[in-house]
């Protein structure tokens, strides 16, 4: 089980790398785009159309890296307050609810793809871009984060079932404002560390 979630941590950072990547091009071609504007009066034709997909295909390929370090938001007023048992419980349920939205999310994207595979749909820009191939790559991005949660979710079940609860919570759970603090502390440098 640790190999298959080593891998699975390995094809998540992949995908925050590759979104940050798709996320920089298209801040350069963004930026180009209103330089040539503002210098020669002229555009490149399709900026906003290819921001569009890499906003899109960005945020569903960091989906699954943001789920492993846990940096997904929840509402945790109540949540400190409840047993570990009660805790791992809400966390299992999270990570089922997250599962479930997603699936019927990646069910529609499935149709979409189809759809627009068979009636060969074109963007409408002057790029005439076979809608296919972005909302393919966007759907594989939500098919990596399907895996990983259930990824999660076997793991966490199988240390809780092993006795070994204390282990399932770093996976799964919301980080507390202890781990919050040492994780700052770690990447700050060494005079903020030390207080100098």
């Amino acid at each position: 089980m640790l190999r298959l979630l080593d891998l699975t941590r390995a094809v998540a950072r992949s995908g925050l790398w590759l979104g940050g990547c798709v996320i920089a091009a298209t801040a350069l071609l963004v930026s180009c785009d209103i330089l040539l504007r503002a210098l020669f009066n002229h555009a490149i034709d399709g900026t906003d159309e290819l921001a569009r997909f890499a906003l899109a295909v960005s945020t569903t390929w960091a989906l699954a890296g943001a789920l492993l370090d846990r940096a997904h938001i929840r509402v945790d007023t109540a949540y400190g307050y409840f047993p570990g048992a009660v805790r791992l419980l809400l966390d299992l349920t999270a990570l089922s609810a997250f599962f479930l939205v997603f699936a019927l999310i990646f069910y529609y994207g499935l149709e979409m793809v189809a759809q627009s595979w068979f009636s060969e749909a074109r963007s409408t820009s002057a790029l005439q871009v076979p809608m296919v191939i972005p909302q393919t790559i966007w759907l594989v991005g939500l098919a990596m984060f399907l895996a990983t949660d259930i990824v999660l979710m076997i793991a966490a079940l199988s240390l809780i079932a092993s006795g070994r609860s204390a282990e399932a919570a770093p996976l799964i759970s919301m980080k507390s404002a202890d781990e919050e603090v040492h994780e700052e502390l770690e990447g700050a440098t060494p005079q903020l560390r030390t207080g100098a």
